[in-house]
Order: structure tokens, then C-alpha cells, then sequence
């Protein structure tokens, strides 16, 4: 389960997104090579708890980087007109 790649899913009306432990490492260490530093996980289980808290951290409105996420994904379908949403009009 830890090598598992990562999935984006509904089951049973659930939105599920999962990924190995260890997947999630190399991708932190490896993807930051694109334009960001270098990093090195020393710790892997102190660096994924440091993760999961930095993820559900609510900054003083009460949004953590999982909503903008969600809100990045929305404006991104909504750029390319994909189905199953509209833009309201300002009134």
C-alpha cells in the first residue's frame, strides 16, 4: 500500500484521493526539481505529519490549501467549459 500511486476517485459518493506514503516522498523530492529547491525527506514519518497538518492548517478566513485546491480545479474546468458547471452572473 505504501508504493501506491496516486488515485482520484469517487466510490460509493465518496471523493477519495490517495497515495502511498511512499510515492508521496519521492514525488515531494523529485517534483520540487521543477523551478523550486531541492529538498532531502530525512524523516519520512515526521515529514507526512508535518504534511497532513500543513494541508488541514485553516488560515483565518478557515481555508487550507485543500480548499484552494478544489477552488483551482473549479476555475480551471470553468476556463475550459467543461460540463456539469456554470458561472452565475454578477447581479
Amino acid at each position: 500500500m505504501k508504493d501506491t500511486n496516486l488515485t482520484v476517485e469517487i466510490k460509493e459518493d465518496v471523493f477519495l484521493i490517495s497515495i502511498g506514503t511512499e510515492i508521496l516522498c519521492h514525488s515531494c523530492e523529485v517534483g520540487r526539481r521543477y523551478g523550486l529547491s531541492d529538498i532531502k525527506i530525512t524523516d519520512k514519518k515526521q515529514f507526512i505529519a508535518s504534511l497532513v497538518r500543513q494541508l488541514k492548517f485553516e488560515d483565518e478566513e478557515g481555508s487550507t490549501l485543500v480548499h484552494e485546491m478544489f477552488d483551482s480545479a473549479v476555475t480551471t474546468m470553468l476556463e475550459n467549459g467543461d460540463l456539469g458547471v456554470d458561472e452565475l452572473e454578477d447581479v
